[in-house]
């Protein structure tokens, strides 16, 4: 098997919370599971919910800080923190120790190994945030010991990706994904359901540099500060 094949069998895996090896017992994975989420991907989700825009959010796995650009470019107030440092936010955070929300509304694209999302909604939902939006795996609900939870944290929306992301930038997608919305004021026994189109990005290169050279120190920009979009990497980094 290749290297490009193990990677991609590995991540599919862990995504969906299934088998961690790949064919010949090997596992590759991304240092510290990171998979860094293409900007069109956030982008899809303020087109379809204009109501996110201008909002404080909380990206609580902030990554390079790419995936808050587009919310800042929506006018949004961004707390970005992370495990992690990685140039963006505030390093060294544990989204699973920390007891008050920074924010009524959380979106994030969460790290998938040992079935980290289902102990992030559990957190998220003892906090009682207002608003919460994950990016998962569209079959994420397909496991039996994911049922329990489902039915104690049911979220009110399902917005399947009508494209796959390339989270490695290898051309080779292999993942269906979905937005999984909660609101805390949900109380129905049922889970909407929509598409959401790719959408055009004509400032794409803006927020997606190469996967194998990314710019990781991204300036957040955590004051009332409107972001300037048209600013390049190497500009953004001297500021």
């Amino acid at each position: 098997m290749t290297a490009l094949a193990k990677v991609q069998t590995g991540l599919g895996a862990a995504i969906i919370g299934g088998r961690r090896g790949v064919a010949d017992g090997e596992r590759t994975r991304q240092e510290n599971d990171f998979y860094p989420t293409p900007p069109e991907v956030f982008e899809a989700l303020f087109r379809r919910f204009p109501h996110l825009a201008g909002q404080r959010i909380w990206d609580p796995e902030c990554g390079d800080g790419v995936p808050a650009r587009v919310m800042e470019s929506h006018g949004c107030k961004v707390i970005g923190t992370d495990l992690i440092d990685r140039g963006y936010g505030k390093g060294g955070v544990n989204f699973l120790s920390v007891m008050r929300p920074k924010a009524d509304k959380i979106m994030t694209n969460p790290a998938y190994d040992n079935d980290h999302p289902a102990c992030f909604i559990e957190h998220a939902m003892r906090m009682h945030v207002e608003e919460m939006w994950l990016l998962l795996k569209s079959t994420y609900w397909h496991a039996a010991n994911r049922q329990g939870l489902y039915r104690r944290h049911r979220p009110k929306w399902k917005l399947e990706l009508l494209w796959r992301p390339d989270f490695l930038g290898l051309n080779r997608p292999t993942m269906e994904c979905a937005w999984f919305g909660w609101h805390r004021d949900w109380t129905r026994p049922e889970t909407l359901h929509d598409l959401l189109p790719k959408p055009k990005m004509d400032n794409l290169d803006l927020f997606a540099p190469d996967p194998s050279g990314r710019v990781i120190n991204y300036r957040n920009d955590n004051d009332d500060a409107k972001p300037d979009l048209f600013t390049g990497p190497d500009t953004a980094a001297s500021a």
